[in-house]
C-alpha cells in the first residue's frame, strides 16, 4: 500500500459483479522513483539526479565517441573493432603493421616468394623495380635444337635443318615452308658423274612413265702417254686386246732371243770360246762345276779357300794361363784397310825442381800439430800422353831445408802433412845451414785420356825453438806416368 492512499473494494469478485479497486489521494515523486534504479555494463547512473549515461570503455582501439549531438558514435568501419591477421603461403610473403585506429591503421604488404633453387635449373622469374617478369633473352636459353631444326639462342629464331647430302628433295620454299616436289617424296634423285675411263649419259625424270635411263661409253685414249699407239680396242661385242698387237710393244735384249711373230722368248747362248752354258737336259741353262782356283797365301793367312782348308787368320795357341775370351785383345780394322791391334802402352817421365832463398832468415814457426805451419807450395804439371786410356802417374817429392839453430833451438820440416826431419841442438854454438834432404812418394794418380793434371805440395815448417830459423828451401818433384 502506498502511503497516504485511500482505496476502497467494491463487487463481490462474481462474473456478474467483479471486484473493482479504486484508490484515492496517493502521490509518487522523481526521489521516491530513482532509487530503484541501477547502472549495467555499457551505462552509468548518478541516482542523486536520475542521470543515466552510456559507458564509454578506455580500452586502446575503442572507437566509441559521444557524437556532437550527444549520441554514440563510432567511424565507418571501426564500429565493433575489426581484427586481422595475416598468413604465409609457399609463393607470398605476408606483413602485418598498425593496429586498425584511425591514428595507426592496419598496413598489410606482399612479396612474392622465387625459388632460389628451383628442381630443374635456374628460375627465370626475375623481379624488377616495376613487378615480376620473365624476358625473352631468359626463355631463349630453356631451347636448343634437336634433329631436324636448327636454334639460334641469340634470337630465338628456330628453324628447319635441311641436310646437305646428296639425294635430299627437301628445300625451303620461297613463301618459308618447306617444299619436296611431286614425285620428290620418298623417290630417288640421281645424277650421273663421268670418270677419265667411262662416259655415262642420264635421261629420265625418274617417274613411272619416264624412268631414268643411264648409258655408259668406255673413254679409250687416243694418245697415250708413252707416245705410241692405244694396244686397246672397242669392237661391237665389247673392248679386246689381241696377241698381235701386244707382241710388238716386246724386242730381245742381251742374253735373250725373241720371236715377234711368234711371241717366243728364249735364252740366247753366246757363241764365244770357253762358253760353259749350255740347255740341260730339261730345258735349263746348265753350266758345269768349274775346277777350284788355287789361291796364292799371303803373310798372317792360312789355308786355300777349298772347303777342307778355309781361308783363316794364322793363329798360334793361346799360351797363357788366363781366360782368352776376358783378357785377349782385340785387333782393328783402320780406314786404310789395316788390321790395327789395341793401343800401345806410353809412358813419359816430369820432374821439376826450385833452389829459394829466404833473405833475412825468417823464424822457425812454434807449431806442433800435424802439417806444421805451411811455408811453401810447389806444382808440377804432368800429362796422360795417351789419348785412348786413364793413366797413372807415381810422384816422389825430395825437400832439403837449411836451418840455423843456436845452442838450446830446435827446427823440423813437414812434407804433405808428414814430418820428414827434426833437429834439436843440444851443444853450447849455433849450428849454422844444419840440413837434411828428404823423400817422399806420393800414391797413385789417375789421369784422364789426354788430360793435363797439377801436382801440388804443401812443405811446412814447425817445431821451432830457441830462436831457430832458415833460409833455404830446396825441392825436386818427380812423375813417372804409365798408360798401359
Amino acid at each position: 500500500m502506498v502511503a497516504g492512499s485511500n482505496i476502497t473494494v467494491d463487487g463481490n469478485g462474481g462474473s456478474a459483479t467483479p471486484y473493482v479497486i479504486s484508490a484515492t489521494g496517493a502521490a509518487v515523486d522523481c526521489d521516491d522513483v530513482r532509487p530503484c534504479l541501477s547502472a549495467g555494463p555499457g551505462a552509468t547512473y548518478d541516482p542523486v539526479t536520475g542521470v543515466i549515461a552510456a559507458e564509454i570503455s578506455t580500452d586502446a582501439g575503442n572507437q566509441v565517441t559521444i557524437g556532437g549531438d550527444g549520441g554514440l558514435y563510432a567511424p565507418p568501419g571501426g564500429g565493433g573493432s575489426t581484427a586481422l591477421a595475416v598468413t604465409d603461403t609457399q609463393t607470398v610473403d605476408l606483413t602485418l603493421a598498425g593496429d586498425g585506429s584511425a591514428g595507426n591503421p592496419y598496413t598489410v604488404s606482399a612479396d612474392v616468394l622465387l625459388d632460389p633453387a628451383p628442381p630443374g635449373g635456374s628460375n627465370l622469374i626475375q623481379e624488377g623495380p616495376d613487378g615480376l617478369y620473365v624476358d625473352c633473352p631468359q626463355v631463349r636459353s630453356c631451347l636448343s635444337a634437336g634433329p631436324g631444326a636448327t636454334y639460334d639462342p641469340v634470337t630465338g629464331v628456330i628453324g628447319a635443318n635441311v641436310s646437305p647430302g646428296p639425294g635430299n628433295q627437301v628445300v625451303i620454299n620461297p613463301d618459308g615452308g618447306l617444299f619436296v616436289p611431286a614425285g620428290g617424296a620418298g623417290g630417288t634423285a640421281l645424277a650421273v658423274t663421268d670418270t677419265p675411263t667411262v662416259d655415262l649419259g642420264l635421261t629420265g625424270t625418274g617417274a613411272a612413265g619416264d624412268p631414268y635411263t643411264v648409258t655408259a661409253d668406255v673413254v679409250l685414249d687416243s694418245a697415250p702417254p708413252g707416245g705410241g699407239t692405244n694396244l686397246l680396242k672397242e669392237g661391237p661385242d665389247g673392248l679386246f686386246v689381241e696377241c698381235d698387237t701386244v707382241r710388238t710393244c716386246l724386242s730381245a735384249g742381251d742374253g735373250i732371243e725373241y720371236d715377234a711373230a711368234t711371241g717366243e722368248i728364249s735364252a740366247f747362248l753366246s757363241g764365244d770360246a770357253g762358253n760353259q752354258v749350255v740347255f740341260g737336259g730339261d730345258g735349263g741353262l746348265y753350266a758345269p762345276s768349274a775346277a777350284p782356283v788355287e789361291l796364292e797365301v799371303g803373310c798372317g793367312l792360312a789355308g786355300d779357300g777349298s772347303a777342307g782348308a778355309p781361308l783363316a787368320a794364322a793363329v798360334t795357341a793361346w799360351p797363357y794361363p788366363c781366360d782368352l775370351d776376358v783378357e785377349g785383345g782385340l785387333v782393328y780394322c783402320d780406314s786404310a784397310g789395316n788390321l790395327r791391334s789395341e793401343p800401345r802402352a806410353k809412358y813419359q817421365y816430369f820432374t821439376g825442381t826450385l833452389n829459394e832463398l829466404f833473405p833475412g832468415n825468417p823464424t822457425v814457426p812454434a807449431t806442433t800439430t800435424t802439417g806444421g805451419t805451411t811455408v811453401t807450395t810447389r806444382t808440377l804439371d804432368i800429362t796422360n800422353p795417351d789419348t785412348c786410356r786413364p793413366a797413372i802417374a807415381i810422384t816422389s817429392v825430395e825437400v832439403d831445408v837449411d836451418f840455423v839453430i843456436p845452442p838450446g833451438g830446435r827446427a823440423g820440416h813437414f812434407v804433405y802433412g808428414d814430418e820428414m826431419y827434426r833437429f834439436e841442438n843440444r851443444g853450447s854454438a849455433t849450428v849454422s845451414d844444419v840440413h837434411t834432404q828428404t823423400t817422399k812418394v806420393i800414391g797413385n794418380t789417375t789421369i784422364p785420356p789426354g788430360a793435363t793434371i797439377t801436382i801440388s805440395v804443401d812443405i811446412g815448417l814447425g817445431f821451432g825453438l830457441g830462436g831457430a830459423t832458415y833460409n833455404r828451401i830446396q825441392h825436386f818433384m818427380r812423375a813417372m806416368v804409365f798408360a798401359l
